[in-house]
């Protein structure tokens, strides 16, 4: 799953490695190419549709969730996650929570809403392989009495 590794854990806390920047922070910033900003974007869709895929949904995922190293994205702070097989409700509004979340920043916020979303769905279509099976149902009786 796309998140950052646990290095170590006791009762009252628990350290994650470095997962990067946040999207929130990537994207905001003029210091980065739109190009890099786009690439990360891209990764975002693909490790949430990875997510979804297996069954699960992140509970939240804004911009400010998603962290990126420069080669993949990390899911952080699962605080509305829930450890049980995600129907579609639930992986739509993470889908919704990621694209308001986008369309919130200044300046390209439509495009990288965009983004996400168009490349959610190639993602999803990629990864489900899902084929339509024709299968013809004859009726013996006449329809006309």
């Amino acid at each position: 799953m796309p998140v950052p590794r646990i290095v170590a854990e006791d009762d009252g806390f628990m350290a994650v490695e470095d997962a990067g920047v946040s999207l929130t922070k990537l994207c905001g910033t003029n210091f980065v190419t739109t190009a890099e900003k786009l690439k990360a974007c891209r990764a975002a869709r693909h490790a949430l549709a990875r997510l979804h895929s297996a069954g699960f949904a992140h509970g939240r995922p804004a911009l400010r969730d998603m962290c990126w190293d420069g080669r993949q994205i990390r899911f952080i702070d699962f605080e509305y996650f829930v450890p049980a097989e995600a129907g579609w409700l639930r992986k739509f509004r993470d889908v919704g929570i990621a694209l308001l979340s986008a369309l919130c920043r200044r300046g390209d916020e439509v495009r990288y809403a965009y983004c996400i979303l168009t490349e959610y769905y190639a993602a999803r279509r990629r990864q489900l392989q899902v084929f339509r099976v024709l299968c013809p149902v004859r009726n013996r009786q006449s329809r006309i009495r």
